[in-house]
């Protein structure tokens, strides 16, 4: 029953974040967003094109995982999730998880396996990225390099591509908001969270292949993955 009234709240929470971006982007961009999502070969646009409502969803997204820090932790991990669940879906729709699949085979012919195994993000955008969703000086500890987990992460973009990691992240921000409504704001002692620790190391790499296959997608899947580690960081893990 908590299961179903907090998936309940959560769609709730997604439609009002849309029916906010609709009221911010006007009618006409409303309504022709609300049309584009069921069209699979609408490509999401280029960086030299305006894409209003992917900007909108990104700005509730920095607002919301800068939240995370405030008096109310878990209606922001709450608002963080219902957020990724529309951006996955804008991406999906936009054809990015096809693209993002074509980018990486032609990536792992043209340079190897190995090579695409190790890539690692550019020092100085992480540290932009850090601060541009509040996060730049809060100690988060950097993910060990698990050869094995990034492995599986490569498996799944290339048979799923990039936006079941949003949902996922999403997810699991869902189930630690309860935890995070009586944590507050600070850490409370650290424990073993192997499994979404795990989530960790696979949604930094997925972000980290992202942006480098197509940089206008960088921010979004940093924001997922900065929302999660700050809520496991509060959350004890």
């Amino acid at each position: 029953m908590q299961a179903r009234e907090s998936d309940g709240r959560d769609r709730a929470l997604a439609r009002r974040r849309f029916l906010g971006s609709a009221a911010v982007l006007g009618a006409g961009a409303a309504i022709g967003t609300t049309l584009s999502f069921p069209s699979m070969d609408a490509p999401l646009v280029a960086a030299s094109r305006q894409d209003l409502v992917h900007d909108e969803l990104i700005r509730q997204l920095t607002q919301s995982v800068r939240a995370l820090r405030g008096g109310r932790p878990g209606e922001a991990a709450r608002s963080t999730a219902a957020t990724l669940r529309l951006l996955a879906r804008h991406y999906h729709a936009g054809g990015v998880d096809g693209d993002v699949q074509k980018r990486l085979r032609a990536a792992i012919a043209r340079n190897g396996r190995d090579a695409v195994l190790r890539w690692e993000a550019d020092a100085a955008t992480r540290a932009a990225e850090a601060r541009r969703f509040g996060v730049a000086d809060l100690a988060l500890p950097r993910e060990p390099f698990n050869l094995a987990e990034r492995e599986r992460t490569l498996d799944a973009m290339v048979a799923r591509g990039v936006t079941p990691a949003l949902l996922a992240a999403a997810a699991e921000l869902t189930r630690l908001a309860p935890e995070l409504d009586h944590a507050g704001v600070t850490p409370i002692a650290r424990r073993q969270c192997s499994g979404v620790q795990g989530m960790a190391y696979s949604l930094e790499f997925v972000a980290q292949a992202a942006a480098y296959l197509k940089p206008i997608l960088g921010t979004g899947f940093d924001g997922a993955y900065f929302g999660l580690k700050v809520s496991l960081w509060y959350s004890g893990c």
